[in-house]
């Protein structure tokens, strides 16, 4: 079987599903290549082990493990794999099982030396940017945190008393049930759709979107006592 994978983003529109789909068929067509499905994830954020699921790419890797894909194509490395051993050791066993990965926008194709050479470059790169990332992010947070303050916009979850952040229980409750939904399998969109559904509100009183749903899951993690 020839497999085109999908991660979807919330953020850019360079990697809706829409652009996506329309760079593999394009590639598969060019190259003779005939897609027997594509397998479309929906996306939290680029290092949220503990948020996304990932469906469709741990189902993907169950194929793989029984030999039952021959191409595997996405249109990035990022959009498979989210930090060095994760797409390492997914793709050692497509070389096990002798599946060709195929990145479009880097040129990457592994039954070639040169491809899994630049692979492993790339990944090492990505891997590096993500970290680097997350270390600036949490410096930030470190700071705020410290001070008890807060700037601009009052995060869902607390409310401002001057620059002050106060702890709202009542949202923290709901963003406990959020992140139950998300790792129960439901997609932002079915979990704004269940808030509305519920008339829970936004911070402003607004309906939810899926928008929404993914800044409040991606700013909290599981460990978090709310």
């Amino acid at each position: 079987m020839n497999i085109g994978y999908i991660r979807n983003s919330t953020l850019k529109q360079e990697n809706s599903v829409e652009t996506q789909r329309k760079l593999i068929d394009d590639y598969s067509e060019l190259n003779g290549i005939k897609i027997d499905e594509i397998i479309i994830d929906e996306g939290i954020s680029g290092g949220g082990d503990k948020v996304t699921l990932r469906q469709g790419y741990n189902r993907i890797l169950g194929m793989i493990e029984e030999g039952l894909v021959d191409n595997l194509i996405v249109i990035s490395i990022s959009r498979w794999g989210r930090n060095l051993g994760e797409t390492y050791k997914s793709v050692k066993l497509m070389e096990k099982m002798n599946t060709k990965f195929i990145s479009i926008k880097e040129h990457i194709d592994t039954s070639s030396p040169y491809g899994k050479f630049t692979l492993n470059i790339l990944s090492s790169l990505f891997e590096m940017e993500l970290e680097m990332i997350k270390e600036r992010t949490r410096d930030t947070l470190r700071v705020k945190k410290e001070n008890n303050k807060v700037y601009g916009v009052t995060p869902y979850g607390f409310d401002r008393v001057g620059n002050d952040l106060v702890e709202n229980k009542k949202e923290k409750r709901l963003i406990k049930k959020m992140y139950k939904l998300k790792t129960d399998g439901l997609s932002c969109n079915d979990i704004s759709n269940y808030l509305k559904r519920n008339r829970h509100k936004t911070k402003n009183g607004g309906d939810w979107t899926r928008q929404n749903v993914y800044k409040v899951i991606k700013n909290h993690t599981p460990y978090q006592q709310v």
